[in-house]
Protein backbone atom coordinates (compact mmCIF):
# COMPACT_ATOMS: atom_id res chain seq x y z
CA UNK A 1 0.00 0.00 0.00
CA UNK A 2 1.42 3.90 -0.72
CA UNK A 3 2.67 5.75 2.69
CA UNK A 4 0.04 8.50 4.04
CA UNK A 5 0.17 10.71 7.08
CA UNK A 6 -2.92 11.24 9.23
CA UNK A 7 -3.28 15.28 9.69
CA UNK A 8 -6.62 15.67 12.07
CA UNK A 9 -7.76 12.45 11.53
CA UNK A 10 -7.62 12.99 7.39
CA UNK A 11 -5.22 10.38 5.42
CA UNK A 12 -2.63 12.22 2.95
CA UNK A 13 -1.00 10.55 0.64
CA UNK A 14 2.67 11.19 0.85
CA UNK A 15 4.80 12.67 -1.68
CA UNK A 16 8.34 13.02 -1.32
CA UNK A 17 11.36 14.41 -3.90
CA UNK A 18 13.23 11.05 -4.96
CA UNK A 19 16.96 11.07 -5.62
CA UNK A 20 18.38 8.57 -8.00
CA UNK A 21 22.00 8.22 -8.04
CA UNK A 22 23.59 6.08 -10.60
CA UNK A 23 27.13 5.19 -9.70
CA UNK A 24 27.93 7.48 -6.85
CA UNK A 25 26.17 10.46 -8.72
CA UNK A 26 22.59 11.94 -8.91
CA UNK A 27 21.27 11.42 -12.51
CA UNK A 28 17.67 12.31 -11.68
CA UNK A 29 14.94 13.83 -8.93
CA UNK A 30 11.45 13.13 -8.91
CA UNK A 31 8.27 13.30 -7.28
CA UNK A 32 6.63 10.44 -5.62
CA UNK A 33 5.25 8.66 -2.97
CA UNK A 34 8.41 7.16 -0.95
CA UNK A 35 7.16 3.36 -1.89
CA UNK A 36 8.16 0.71 -4.34
CA UNK A 37 12.02 3.02 -4.56
CA UNK A 38 13.65 0.25 -6.15
CA UNK A 39 11.08 -0.25 -9.10
CA UNK A 40 11.80 3.60 -9.84
CA UNK A 41 14.81 3.60 -9.93
CA UNK A 42 15.26 0.65 -12.11
CA UNK A 43 12.73 1.72 -14.20
CA UNK A 44 13.97 4.71 -14.38
CA UNK A 45 17.47 3.52 -15.31
CA UNK A 46 16.12 1.22 -17.96
CA UNK A 47 13.73 4.25 -19.90
CA UNK A 48 16.57 6.41 -19.72
CA UNK A 49 18.88 3.89 -21.66
CA UNK A 50 21.71 3.66 -18.59
CA UNK A 51 20.40 0.23 -18.88
CA UNK A 52 19.48 -2.35 -21.33
CA UNK A 53 18.94 -5.98 -19.07
CA UNK A 54 18.95 -5.94 -15.33
CA UNK A 55 22.25 -7.73 -15.68
CA UNK A 56 23.98 -4.75 -16.07
CA UNK A 57 23.28 -3.79 -12.50
CA UNK A 58 25.25 -4.75 -9.70
CA UNK A 59 23.35 -3.18 -6.82
CA UNK A 60 20.51 -1.52 -5.71
CA UNK A 61 19.83 -0.01 -2.25
CA UNK A 62 17.04 2.46 -1.12
CA UNK A 63 17.89 4.89 2.04
CA UNK A 64 15.42 7.28 2.84
CA UNK A 65 14.36 9.24 -0.30
CA UNK A 66 17.43 8.51 -2.26
CA UNK A 67 17.80 5.53 -4.62
CA UNK A 68 21.82 4.16 -5.19
CA UNK A 69 22.10 1.86 -8.23
CA UNK A 70 25.58 0.60 -8.89
CA UNK A 71 26.67 -0.60 -12.36
CA UNK A 72 28.52 -3.11 -13.45
CA UNK A 73 30.45 -0.90 -15.74
CA UNK A 74 30.56 2.43 -16.43
CA UNK A 75 27.62 4.69 -16.84
CA UNK A 76 26.68 5.23 -20.40
CA UNK A 77 25.48 8.64 -21.79
CA UNK A 78 21.83 7.73 -22.50
CA UNK A 79 20.50 8.13 -26.22
CA UNK A 80 18.02 10.45 -25.71
CA UNK A 81 16.21 12.80 -23.36
CA UNK A 82 12.67 12.11 -22.25
CA UNK A 83 11.17 15.20 -20.38
CA UNK A 84 8.41 15.07 -17.92
CA UNK A 85 4.72 16.26 -18.71
CA UNK A 86 5.91 17.29 -21.83
CA UNK A 87 7.31 17.16 -25.89
CA UNK A 88 10.43 14.51 -25.68
CA UNK A 89 12.10 12.18 -27.29
CA UNK A 90 12.07 8.25 -27.38
CA UNK A 91 15.31 6.14 -25.53
CA UNK A 92 14.54 3.07 -27.14
CA UNK A 93 11.27 0.87 -28.77
CA UNK A 94 10.90 -2.56 -27.73
CA UNK A 95 9.32 -4.71 -30.38
CA UNK A 96 7.19 -7.08 -31.60
CA UNK A 97 3.71 -5.17 -30.12
CA UNK A 98 0.35 -6.53 -30.81
CA UNK A 99 -2.58 -4.62 -32.31
CA UNK A 100 -5.66 -4.85 -29.98
CA UNK A 101 -9.10 -4.98 -30.00
CA UNK A 102 -10.81 -2.04 -29.42
CA UNK A 103 -13.72 -3.64 -27.30
CA UNK A 104 -11.34 -5.48 -25.83
CA UNK A 105 -9.55 -2.49 -24.37
CA UNK A 106 -12.55 -0.96 -23.24
CA UNK A 107 -13.82 -4.23 -21.34
CA UNK A 108 -10.57 -4.17 -19.72
CA UNK A 109 -10.57 -0.12 -18.81
CA UNK A 110 -13.80 -1.00 -16.79
CA UNK A 111 -11.87 -4.42 -15.11
CA UNK A 112 -9.13 -1.42 -14.45
CA UNK A 113 -11.71 0.71 -12.86
CA UNK A 114 -11.75 -1.21 -9.73
CA UNK A 115 -8.22 -1.43 -9.03
CA UNK A 116 -7.92 2.05 -8.93
CA UNK A 117 -7.23 4.07 -5.77
CA UNK A 118 -10.71 5.38 -5.86
CA UNK A 119 -11.84 1.67 -4.87
CA UNK A 120 -8.68 0.91 -3.30
CA UNK A 121 -8.42 3.57 -0.95
CA UNK A 122 -11.01 6.58 -1.99
CA UNK A 123 -9.42 8.69 1.03
CA UNK A 124 -6.26 9.30 -0.55
CA UNK A 125 -5.61 11.60 -3.70
CA UNK A 126 -3.32 9.65 -5.79
CA UNK A 127 -2.87 7.89 -9.44
CA UNK A 128 -3.43 4.90 -10.54
CA UNK A 129 -1.61 2.74 -13.41
CA UNK A 130 -1.06 -0.86 -14.45
CA UNK A 131 0.05 -2.89 -16.75
CA UNK A 132 -2.31 -5.65 -18.26
CA UNK A 133 0.44 -8.54 -18.92
CA UNK A 134 -0.69 -12.01 -20.48
CA UNK A 135 -4.16 -11.88 -18.47
CA UNK A 136 -2.30 -10.66 -15.37
CA UNK A 137 -2.53 -7.59 -13.64
CA UNK A 138 0.74 -5.38 -12.34
CA UNK A 139 -0.49 -2.34 -10.80
CA UNK A 140 0.86 1.08 -8.91
CA UNK A 141 -0.59 3.87 -7.07
CA UNK A 142 1.47 7.09 -7.13
CA UNK A 143 1.16 11.00 -6.45
CA UNK A 144 2.38 11.13 -9.65
CA UNK A 145 1.27 9.61 -12.79
CA UNK A 146 5.24 10.23 -14.46
CA UNK A 147 6.28 7.95 -11.56
CA UNK A 148 3.96 5.39 -11.30
CA UNK A 149 4.45 4.86 -14.95
CA UNK A 150 8.39 4.27 -14.14
CA UNK A 151 7.49 1.93 -11.16
CA UNK A 152 5.52 -0.29 -13.35
CA UNK A 153 8.57 -0.36 -16.16
CA UNK A 154 10.86 -1.92 -12.97
CA UNK A 155 8.15 -3.92 -11.52
CA UNK A 156 8.16 -5.11 -15.51
CA UNK A 157 11.64 -6.26 -15.65
CA UNK A 158 11.92 -7.40 -12.03
CA UNK A 159 9.22 -10.05 -13.25
CA UNK A 160 11.84 -11.50 -15.35
CA UNK A 161 9.72 -13.01 -18.08
CA UNK A 162 8.61 -11.50 -21.18
CA UNK A 163 5.36 -11.04 -21.99
CA UNK A 164 3.34 -11.29 -24.92
CA UNK A 165 0.71 -9.18 -25.05
CA UNK A 166 1.39 -5.33 -23.10
CA UNK A 167 -1.47 -2.53 -22.52
CA UNK A 168 -0.85 0.33 -20.17
CA UNK A 169 -3.91 1.91 -18.21
CA UNK A 170 -3.69 5.64 -16.14
CA UNK A 171 -6.06 7.69 -14.49
CA UNK A 172 -4.32 10.29 -15.87
CA UNK A 173 -3.87 12.82 -18.62
CA UNK A 174 -1.53 10.85 -20.84
CA UNK A 175 1.80 12.94 -21.77
CA UNK A 176 4.36 11.93 -24.10
CA UNK A 177 6.51 11.38 -21.50
CA UNK A 178 4.86 8.41 -20.58
CA UNK A 179 4.16 7.14 -24.30
CA UNK A 180 7.77 7.05 -24.73
CA UNK A 181 8.69 5.27 -21.61
CA UNK A 182 6.08 2.29 -22.32
CA UNK A 183 7.31 1.78 -25.43
CA UNK A 184 10.80 0.80 -24.13
CA UNK A 185 9.19 -2.48 -22.69
CA UNK A 186 6.76 -2.54 -25.77
CA UNK A 187 3.98 -1.72 -24.42
CA UNK A 188 1.28 -1.64 -27.58
CA UNK A 189 -1.77 0.17 -26.30
CA UNK A 190 -2.34 2.99 -23.57
CA UNK A 191 -5.63 3.94 -22.11
CA UNK A 192 -6.41 6.62 -19.68
CA UNK A 193 -9.92 6.97 -17.94
CA UNK A 194 -9.08 10.59 -18.29
CA UNK A 195 -9.12 13.07 -21.19
CA UNK A 196 -5.21 13.25 -23.42
CA UNK A 197 -2.89 15.84 -24.10
CA UNK A 198 -1.69 16.69 -26.81
CA UNK A 199 1.95 15.61 -26.53
CA UNK A 200 0.63 12.33 -25.78
CA UNK A 201 -1.72 11.23 -28.55
CA UNK A 202 1.58 13.09 -31.28
CA UNK A 203 3.84 10.27 -29.83
CA UNK A 204 1.66 7.44 -29.65
CA UNK A 205 0.42 8.32 -33.40
CA UNK A 206 4.27 8.81 -34.23
CA UNK A 207 5.01 5.38 -32.78
CA UNK A 208 2.28 3.27 -33.97
CA UNK A 209 0.71 3.09 -30.05
CA UNK A 210 -2.98 2.57 -29.65
CA UNK A 211 -4.35 5.17 -27.76
CA UNK A 212 -7.73 5.22 -26.19
CA UNK A 213 -9.14 8.01 -23.89
CA UNK A 214 -12.15 8.85 -21.90
CA UNK A 215 -13.49 11.94 -23.56
CA UNK A 216 -16.12 14.01 -21.21
CA UNK A 217 -19.71 13.31 -22.69
CA UNK A 218 -18.78 11.05 -25.07
CA UNK A 219 -17.06 8.24 -23.77
CA UNK A 220 -14.10 5.85 -24.84
CA UNK A 221 -12.83 7.59 -27.86
CA UNK A 222 -9.55 5.56 -30.05
CA UNK A 223 -7.46 8.63 -31.18
CA UNK A 224 -4.41 6.39 -32.25
CA UNK A 225 -3.43 4.73 -34.50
Amino acid sequence: MPSYKIVKGVKIAEDALVRIWINNKIVAELVSNPELLEELGIGYAYSEGYINTLGEIREVATAGHDVKIKLVGDVATRAKKVEECGIGEFVKIKSPRRIHDYRQLTTLATEFAKLTIWNVDPHLAMHTSALYLDEEWAVIHDTSRHSSVIKLIGMYLKRGKEAESKIAFTTGRVSSDMVYRLATIGVGAVVSLRGPLYSGVEAACKLGIQLVTNIRNKGFTELCP
